[in-house]
């Protein structure tokens, strides 16, 4: 008998794969929402991040 010792090369491969596959997949995602919630006049951007980090800071008190 002859065995396939390939399988756990085979199986390493795919989950890279699916690893890279989510990787990018999140990254895409992260920087469409990041696209998302851009704010056209720039003082109004500085009004939200502070409070984004208002409520950032009084959630961990």
């Amino acid at each position: 008998m002859i065995e396939n010792s390939n399988g756990g090369y085979i199986a390493l491969a795919f989950v890279a794969l699916v690893f890279f596959g989510l990787q990018f997949w999140w990254l895409r995602m992260t920087i469409m929402n990041g696209r998302n919630q851009r704010v056209e006049n720039p003082e109004d951007q500085m009004d939200l991040i502070k409070k984004r980090l208002e409520t950032i800071f009084s959630k961990s008190k």
